[in-house]
Parts: C-alpha cells; structure tokens; sequence
C-alpha cells in the first residue's frame, strides 16, 4: 500500500522529565526502559494466556479430532461473539462466499456488532451473544452466549464452524465448542494440539491482509473465490431514499469526516478536525461536509456547508458513505465500509505492526497515513498530510495495490 511516513512529524514531547525529581534520566535511556518494561509486560502476558488455555484444552478439548467431510456438508455457523463491527463488516464477503456456493449461514454475534448483518439475504438466522470487553473476553473461563442461545446452536448440529479470530485464543472458546457440539471447526493460528479445530491455518498477520483469512478457507471449502472481492454490506431501500433526499439537499461534492476511533490514541482530536475543516474549506468552496458524531462530542461551532449527520442508525451511516464523494477517517469501522463501495478514502493509522498491513483499506482507491508519533490526535500536521493526499491527485492516480484481491 502507498503509505505516507509521518515519523519526523512533531507529535509532543512525550519524554519530558519533571524539572523537580532527585534522579534524572535522559530520554533516549528512559524510552529504552519503557521499551524493556512494555516487552516483559507483553511476555508474562502470552505465558499466562498459554496457562489458562491449557487448562481450557485439559477440561474441554474434543478427544480426537474430526476430519471435514465435504461431501455432505451443507450448514456453517460463523463465530464473531466478540470483536467490532469492522470485523463483522469484513466477515460480509465470506457470508455472501458461503451462501452463493449453497450453503445455509448462520452466524453469531454480539448485541453490539449484530446490526451490521441485519439485512443480509445470505444469512438464515443471526444469534446474539452478550457484549464484552476485549479483556474479559480473552481471560475469563466463562463466554457471553446465553443458556438459550447454546442449546439452539447445538441443536442445529452445523457442519462447519468458523472461528475467524487471529490472535489469542479465548480461554473459553473450546468450552463453547464444546457445548454446540461443533462437528468441524476450522480456525486460524491455533495450536496444533487443540483437537475441537478440525483445520487451522497459518496466517501472517504482519504482512497479509485480514481478507486473505477467506482465501483460505474458500480454498479449503473448494468455494468461488470470486465472491470474496468485495465486502457485501446490505441497506434497506427507504433507507438508502432517506439519504439520497437529505444529500440532495446539499449542492457541491460530499465529504464524509469521521475524528472517532475504538480507542482515543487513534482518534483525531478536535483542534485537528477544526483544521482540516478549514484547509478543505479553502481549497474547495463548494464542498459540503457531513461530521459522523455517534457519540454527540464534537463542541466545534460549524461554518456554513458543514453538519452533522443527522441520522441515528448504523445503516443511515453506512448509506451516507456509499453516496459520498471522499471519506477521511481514522481505523475504524468506517474504513471498512468505505472498502464495501470502493470510496475514495484516506485512513490515519497509529502505527502498530500488527495493524497496519492486516487491517489496512486494503483497496486501489484509498490511502493509508500511518502516525509514527504514537497518538494520532497528538500529531501536529495531520490536516495538511490529509490535504496533499486529496490536492496531490492521489486518490485517482498511482493506485495502491488492492489486498482484498490477491495474496
């Protein structure tokens, strides 16, 4: 992908020592310490992951494993009782994969991230598991499916589950599988000798992109693969009228401005909202600029031909995106909605290595700004990188290469 480096770029002075301690250290020393600390941290912490997850395989595991049968395969149930809804927006082309190849997808959800799948016609039944916060949902011995939800799944005696998590296990995972009675489970980076996975892939997460996890089991499944190049997001018709009355109100090109992300080290403030506005303003006097606030915290006063989205549902958010003409956002759900219609589109990422290639745009036409500085909203010039992206032409030239296409 055609990243921008923003490593030089003046983020704060993070390092700044108080003028009053007895002991004084310098900053590259004290960074170095950080550092250490951050990795003995990150350490202890997959050692106590791996305790609890043998422990799980001890109480749980399946006591052999079983081979997929193909032949007479025909019910998948998709497991996503966790995770945002960037994911569940990315599961959509593995949804529409599955269903267009014949067979019958059921999948589960949280409260949270269940509504993005609400219209899809490739999905027979949606089953809610409880919201959970990230932590608890890796560490605790117990899931967030309720009693009622665990006897229908065991009771559907699926074929194939899907598991399309990527990194640590869940303590509880082979608990539920367990309980659904899973025949065959295919999944990705777990450990060999968990028996309940009938197939786990090794995936790259540094340097492949999330949508290549379907490639795999398209393959595996002996599916189309064509049906994976896009993300198959559905919005209802008087939904999609509501929204087209509203931007025919407003004359000039649209362009959508979300500052918010799942966590605010990756949001943009809004001083940096503020400026972008303003460059934007200046370099194009007719555009007209729609603020996604699902929080209500933007404070800003707003000039003329700027607003906030005046809808309240997530499908009004996503039809909005769909008709715009540019959307700027931070790593979000938002990306990868923008990624369902090809928008034109510049992402800010915080840069994480995990991150920036596996949940990148991952499409010709957008482009990915990653924040070497640590904190998105703590980088001084973001507006004017944003700018040259858009006045540089960008957007339609020199196209990045699209990763939900190739592996």
């Amino acid at each position: 992908l055609n990243k921008i480096d923003s490593g030089a770029v003046n983020c704060g002075d993070e390092d700044m020592m108080m003028d009053n301690t007895a002991v004084r250290v310098s900053p590259k020393k004290f960074k170095k310490i950080r550092e250490l600390n951050r990795r003995r941290n990150y350490f202890t912490k997959r050692v106590r992951n791996a305790l609890r997850v043998y422990i799980a395989k001890t109480l749980w595991d399946s006591p052999a494993r079983s081979e997929l049968d193909l032949s007479s395969a025909k019910t998948v149930l998709l497991m996503r009782n966790e995770g945002a809804i960037g994911d569940v927006v990315v599961d959509s082309a593995l949804v529409k994969c599955l269903h267009q190849s014949g067979f019958i997808v059921d999948f589960l959800l949280t409260k949270s991230n269940s509504q993005v799948m609400r219209y899809h016609p490739g999905i027979r039944r949606i089953y809610e598991a409880e919201n959970v916060a990230s932590g608890d949902f890796l560490r605790k011995f117990t899931h967030n499916v309720p009693e009622s939800v665990i006897n229908e799944l065991a009771n559907n005696k699926y074929d194939i589950v899907i598991d399309p998590s990527l990194f640590d296990m869940p303590i509880h995972r082979m608990l539920l599988l367990r309980q659904i009675k899973a025949k065959s489970v295919l999944g990705f980076n777990k450990w060999a000798s968990i028996n309940h996975y009938s197939k786990s892939f090794d995936f790259d997460c540094e340097n492949w992109h999330v949508s290549q996890t379907y490639t795999f089991i398209a393959e595996h499944l002996n599916l189309d693969k064509k049906h994976l190049e896009r993300y198959d997001l559905h919005i209802p018709e008087d939904i999609y009228q509501q929204t087209r009355q509203y931007l025919a109100g407003l004359v000039g090109r649209k362009v959508i401005i979300n500052i918010f992300a799942g966590h605010p080290d990756r949001s943009l403030s809004q001083a940096q909202l503020s400026s972008l506005i303003g460059k934007l303003q200046e370099a194009y006097p007719d555009v007209q600029i729609i603020l996604l606030d699902h929080r209500n915290e933007i404070r800003l006063p707003l000039p003329e031909k700027v607003s906030i989205n005046p809808f309240k549902t997530l499908h009004h958010a996503m039809a909005l995106i769909a008709e715009a003409d540019l959307i700027i956002s931070p790593d979000t759900s938002v990306v990868h909605m923008a990624a369902a219609w090809r928008k034109p589109l510049v992402a800010i990422y915080k840069d994480v290595r995990m991150n920036n290639r596996l949940w990148a745009p991952g499409y010709d036409n957008a482009r990915q700004i990653i924040v070497k500085c640590g904190k998105v909203h703590q980088m001084e010039n973001l507006a004017s990188l944003i700018m040259r992206e858009i006045e540089g032409g960008v957007l339609a030239k020199e196209p990045a290469r699209d990763c939900l296409n190739d592996r």
